[in-house]
């Protein structure tokens, strides 16, 4: 790599751009951030969006903007733009822009012209629609069953797609538009994603969909890699215009590089004539290229809720989580788990342990009652299991509801279901159990068998079931991930880590840092990979180079390998389904 080379990664979310700029040591040199509500208050956003109701939307003006004031802020701290060799970056995904006729010669004018700044070239006269849906859109139940229905039920659904029908997802949101804005429609010549959209501004002309993000739309057909001709023709058969296929560019780009970046940015910002524009992604693609992760790697993040990230070769959809193809490495995809109820679920059993306090130590925010039960090991809570979820919860999807049982540990058949546990403290060890326990027999099905087998007395014959997956025991007594990184705010409480761990049970350790920058920093590094690999300045795929370079001095060891803690776990695999099947 050269010296003093940079490498730059935009992440255009709901309510902020970043650009983040690491060396050729992959260390982070600077940051520039514009929060759109700040920043720009002309544009009269909350939160980053338009809200109406169940609609949700965000004006695409605003982000050509921010582009433009994150750069300038750039020149102004004298960072040296000519020395940036690639750029790459992740937006906010399931968002979708409707370019007009005129979008490809506005477009063209950033190849030569910088005189005034990137609105007074490109809008609004590019956009059929001034305004892109939001992740965060609840306006399409109707579309949603349209799309399950062409195809014949949420599980074909998730087969073909990825994922089942979602309200933020773009495909629905395009049926829609189709269907109740029919003149803006017929005006749309492309559409894009946010991702293709901050990429074609970049390199100065339209650009294809982004392949892994296009995952994200229920409308590509993921293992045969094009778009499904039956849901493209339901968006057809809505609207006069038959040209679906058409406006979103034909085959998703499969490229590691969109283009050079245009004349715009290299005169008005004095960017290197040379600079190189990896396609942008989305954001939960950029952040599993953040980490050194690589197959049956898996990424927990512990926040308000708890979201699963896991590199595998298997390709085994379930409607209650999703698949995308991963965005830098051939034929392998990205799970995604997603559930509700997380750390506000854990921060109600904390509360109620510390209102039961009789000293005057403070209570508020005070986990310390809660860990020390967390880790009590006396084993006297070994029949007990529950499922806390003051909110409805995706994985399983059901409402709210709590619920504690008691079951037979040889059998594994719930005895019956308690108002509390003999303890109270109970409830904390429970939570984090159940919450554990709930992401490791999800990600089973997309492990490969490791070489630890359970060493308890079980009969692997018994079936059992979670969401759409029914098969036998043994199927997940040998499934082990290979590593396990923890971020999140609660990946700071070393005894809901260490139990995470035990259960989870990653054969080549356990690993926690802080990732405030996370789906920049996985732009930056997507940038470097794929322009020292176009050039053929490295011929080791994307996992092996961030293996290879990546600072893991800046990543904790924690909570070493733990054989016997994750094979005692394995007895309460079967009284978790059995309790499960209770909530529906």
């Amino acid at each position: 790599m050269p010296l003093d080379s940079y490498y730059l990664g935009f992440d255009l979310s709901t309510q902020q751009l970043k650009c983040l700029a690491i060396d050729q040591n992959l260390k982070i040199v600077h940051s520039e951030t514009v929060e759109f509500e700040k920043d720009l208050p002309h544009y009269h956003t909350k939160k980053g969006v338009y809200v109406h109701g169940d609609t949700i939307e965000c004006p695409v003006a605003m982000w050509l903007e921010a582009l433009d004031l994150v750069l300038s802020r750039y020149q102004k701290a004298e960072f040296p733009l000519e020395k940036v060799m690639a750029i790459s970056g992740s937006c906010q995904q399931h968002g979708s822009v409707y370019w007009s006729s005129q979008a490809e010669s506005l477009l063209e004018q950033l190849n030569g012209k910088s005189e005034r700044d990137l609105l007074h070239y490109v809008s609004p006269a590019a956009f059929a629609r001034q305004t892109a849906p939001n992740w965060q859109d609840h306006s399409t139940a109707k579309q949603c069953q349209e799309f399950e229905q062409c195809l014949g039920g949420p599980e074909k659904m998730a087969q073909l797609t990825g994922s089942r029908a979602h309200f933020r997802f773009t495909g629905p949101q395009i049926l829609k538009i189709a269907q109740l804005e029919p003149e803006v429609y017929e005006k749309t010549k492309t559409i894009s994603l946010v991702s293709n959209f901050l990429t074609s501004i970049l390199v100065g002309h339209l650009v294809e969909l982004e392949e892994a993000d296009a995952c994200g739309m229920n409308l590509y057909d993921i293992r045969g890699r094009k778009f499904s001709d039956e849901l493209l023709h339901l968006i057809d058969s809505s609207s006069k215009d038959k040209t679906i296929r058409q406006k979103l560019m034909g085959a998703p780009m499969k490229a590691t590089i969109a283009g050079t970046i245009c004349k715009y940015f290299i005169e008005k910002y004095g960017f290197n004539v040379n600079c190189k524009v990896s396609p942008m992604t989305g954001d939960n693609l950029a952040t599993i290229c953040s980490l050194p992760l690589r197959k049956n790697d898996v990424l927990v993040s512990l926040g308000t809720s708890t979201t699963v990230l896991l590199v595998t070769d298997k390709y085994h959809p379930s409607p209650n989580y999703h698949l995308f193809i991963h965005p830098t490495l051939p034929e392998h995809y990205m799970g995604m788990i997603c559930y509700c109820n997380g750390s506000l679920a854990r921060e109600k059993i904390r509360d109620r342990l510390n209102e039961e306090r009789d000293d005057n130590t403070k209570k508020s925010n005070d986990w310390t009652l809660f860990n020390q039960a967390v880790l009590d090991d006396s084993k006297d809570d070994d029949n007990e299991l529950g499922v806390y979820f003051p909110l409805g919860e995706i994985v399983p999807s059901v409402k709210a509801i709590n619920k504690r049982v008691m079951y037979n540990p040889n059998t594994g058949r719930i005895e019956r279901e308690v108002e509390k546990f003999r303890d109270e403290r109970h409830d904390a060890k429970n939570i984090v159990e159940s919450q554990a326990l709930s992401c490791r027999v999800r990600i089973s099905p997309l492990l490969s068998d490791s070489n630890t087998r359970s060493q308890q007395k079980l009969n692997e014959d018994t079936i059992v079931k979670f969401d759409y997956d029914e098969s036998p025991l043994r199927d997940y007594l040998n499934k082990r991930p290979e590593k396990a990184f923890f971020v999140g705010g609660a990946s700071k409480n070393d005894a809901i880590v260490k139990k995470f761990a035990q259960i989870i049970g990653a054969t080549k350790g356990n690993f926690r840092l802080e990732t405030p920058n996370s789906c920049a920093l996985g732009g930056c590094y997507k940038a470097m990979w794929s322009l020292l690999y176009e050039s053929n300045k490295t011929t080791a795929p994307f996992d092996k180079f961030l293996n290879d370079n990546f600072p893991w001095n800046v990543m904790e060891s924690i909570s070493d390998v733990d054989n016997e803690s994750w094979d005692h776990y394995n007895s309460k695999i079967v009284p978790l389904s059995e309790l499960e099947k209770t909530l529906i």
